[in-house]
């Protein structure tokens, strides 16, 4: 098996990559990868801004089974399936006590262990979700992006007919939002980029408050005054963190989240005057088979979302190609890895 290994800053090697490489004693399957996402985290890591072992990139992936043991979960040669990129530490107070929901060290794959950016991986099956056929690879490639909304989905416990602020209009943002229209809550997205301004419009999201909008002033008048008491604020969405609170009622729940996360100073004033409650959602832990149901359904329309496409032969190109757009841009385009060419 072959795979992009980090080594330094703007460095990738593509090696050979051992079996064991997930810590594996005994692999029940074989997965040739077929695609794989590349996000703002992935980049940074090359660039060298965020702490990354010599490890293989690439947290998001898809595969097709080559080789599977005899088992009782569908699971066969050919099978298309989603990788569960996440592994609980086994070794906090919640794993010994059973609650891995809980992990306090959730490790994640191509941050904390090597990633999918590989030709092939061995894979315990319960790591392994098969795809009806009716969900495309592509949208399969959002599972994480859902599995999040759901956990902030129950973290603000959102009802039919909630207001919810959303500060983002990324990927993610966007996707959050048409949850939050197909549980019949409504979504106000505020970016300060006009061109997710015009995706999020296309997505059929109503409430969409652009950089030249008065965002405060906006949503009073959506919301007859009150403003809101559910508050989503996207990491990576380069919004001023404090305007979170300016959006949010007193005793209001504000929820910082994102699919990458970075440094973000905000002062908290508001907040504790506010008496504002602040949740933090990262894990997306127990969400997939969920998030796959929601793909079959077709809740979410992903046409309008703004991705490029490279091959598995040109991934350091793509990479610092990537690299440069961020210099320019202060942002890059979420990039699908076809990993047949």
């Amino acid at each position: 098996m072959k795979g992009y290994k980090f080594i330094k800053p703007h460095d990738l090697c593509f090696t050979e990559v051992l079996e064991e490489r997930n810590e594996l004693s005994n692999p029940q399957s074989k997965v040739k990868l077929n695609k794989v996402l590349i996000t703002l985290s992935d980049v940074l890591r090359y660039r060298g801004e965020l702490e990354c072992d010599d490890i293989i990139l690439g947290k998001t992936a898809i595969g097709i089974i080559s080789e599977a043991d005899a088992n009782f979960l569908d699971l066969e040669k050919g099978k298309h399936v989603y990788i569960n990129p996440t592994k609980t530490c086994d070794e906090c107070y919640n794993c010994k006590r059973g609650e891995y929901d809980k992990c306090n060290n959730l490790l994640v794959a191509g941050e904390d262990f090597d990633g999918f950016l590989c030709d092939f991986i061995d894979m315990p099956f319960e790591k392994l979700f098969t795809l009806p056929q009716n969900v495309s690879d592509f949208d399969s490639l959002f599972i994480e992006h859902i599995s999040k909304a759901i956990a902030i989905f129950d973290k603000l416990n959102i009802n039919k007919g909630d207001y919810v602020a959303v500060l983002g209009a990324n990927n993610f943002g966007n996707i959050f939002a048409q949850l939050l229209i197909y549980y019949q809550a409504v979504p106000i997205v505020m970016t300060l980029d006009t061109e997710d301004y015009e995706i999020a419009k296309k997505s059929g999201i109503y409430y969409v408050l652009g950089p030249n909008d008065n965002w405060q002033k906006e949503v009073s008048a959506i919301t007859s005054g009150r403003l809101t008491d559910k508050v989503v604020y996207i990491a990576d969405s380069n919004i001023p963190a404090g305007r979170a609170f300016s959006l949010a009622q007193n005793d209001a729940q504000v929820a910082f989240t994102g699919i990458f996360y970075k440094s973000n100073p905000v002062s908290f004033l508001q907040a504790v005057k506010k008496q504002l409650d602040i949740l933090c959602v990262n894990s997306n832990f127990g969400n997939i088979a969920t998030s796959i149901n929601l793909l079959a359904n077709k809740a979410i329309n992903f046409s309008h979302l703004k991705l490029e496409t490279a091959s598995f032969s040109t991934v350091l190109e793509t990479f610092e190609k990537l690299s440069e757009q961020l210099d320019k841009e202060g942002k890059i385009s979420e990039t699908i890895i076809d990993m047949f060419e």
